[in-house]
């Protein structure tokens, strides 16, 4: 017996560790300050309250994404394509989450002990985890599209090996995506409250460009097309929906509008921050370019 669908809701969940980067900071440019922005951990109450929700995330969300693998792969025999689509979301939710146990290590001890290479390897795979579950759900509103207006072509979609090319596919193409993470990521010291110096794993761009090009990336990539993609596909569904005469066709769009909304409210304040750093960085650069051709 497959498992019930609509459990991948709390799997789903757009928890992203790469929120507790530098948000909402003064920003400079190189010409102002030599010093990096400040990092989370250079604030005590910000460090306390990150560890206690990164903590609840990972007692609450572990266990519910391996309950949800196990379901799938001890009483799904046969695995549908929706199943398949869960399946790998749950297992890229589960590992976002597992990984909570570092940073939850590096908010309690308010410093990054991990070295340089791990701060790397962990952001670039938050970011490949945070990519694949938000592509996975695009990929699933398209599935549901081709299933309820085109149900006749579902067939040539719904083959395994098609289904698992395509997740393969998916996969690369998220690790490919993830690499910035991976250049604009590295330990510094930072100072703290106290004046102390500490070990941070914070980001770094030398250029301006270089700030603009990350973040848009992220917005665009992994919000903006996808987020697209998923109202397009529901509005052509509801359209579909009204011109039938489904019995459950209130229910179900009551559940396509409560799935956009959601995806919306927990992806947008993130981008809309990447969107706030961006601009302050270009507002600071256009200030410096201003000043030194006044003097």
């Amino acid at each position: 017996m497959a498992p019930n669908n609509t459990a991948y809701s709390s799997a789903g969940l757009p928890f992203s560790i790469t929120s507790f980067s530098p948000t909402f900071s003064f920003l400079h440019t190189k010409n102002d300050s030599e010093r990096e922005d400040p990092s989370t951990v250079s604030n005590d109450a910000t460090a306390i309250v990150g560890a206690l929700i990164l903590g609840l995330v990972f007692l609450l969300g572990v266990p519910g994404n391996l309950f949800i693998i196990w379901s799938i792969l001890s009483r799904a025999r046969k695995r549908s394509v929706t199943t398949l689509l869960i399946l790998n979301l749950a297992c890229a939710d589960g590992f976002l989450m597992t990984l909570t146990v570092f940073f939850v290590v590096y908010l309690a001890k308010q410093s990054w002990v991990f070295g340089n290479g791990m701060c790397k390897a962990l952001f670039y795979l938050c970011n490949a985890n945070m990519y694949a579950s938000i592509l996975l759900i695009t990929l699933m509103s398209l599935y549901r599209l081709v299933a309820v207006v085109w149900p006749r072509r579902l067939g040539a979609f719904a083959r395994r090996r098609v289904v698992l090319r395509l997740l393969v596919a998916l996969w690369v193409l998220v690790l490919l995506m993830s690499l910035p993470a991976l250049v604009f990521r590295e330990q510094r010291q930072d100072n703290a409250e106290n004046g102390q110096d500490r070990c941070v794993c914070a980001p770094n761009h030398t250029e301006t460009h270089h700030v603009v090009f990350h973040y848009t990336f992220e917005t665009v990539l992994g919000f903006l097309l996808p987020y697209g993609v998923i109202i397009g596909s529901y509005v052509c569904i509801l359209r579909r929906l009204r011109q039938t005469r489904f019995r459950r066709r209130i229910r179900s769009e009551k559940l396509i509008l409560a799935i956009v909304v959601t995806f919306g409210l927990f992806w947008l304040p993130y981008h809309v921050i990447n969107m706030v750093q961006a601009e302050s960085y270009l507002e600071a650069e256009s200030s410096g370019y201003l000043s030194a051709c006044i003097h």
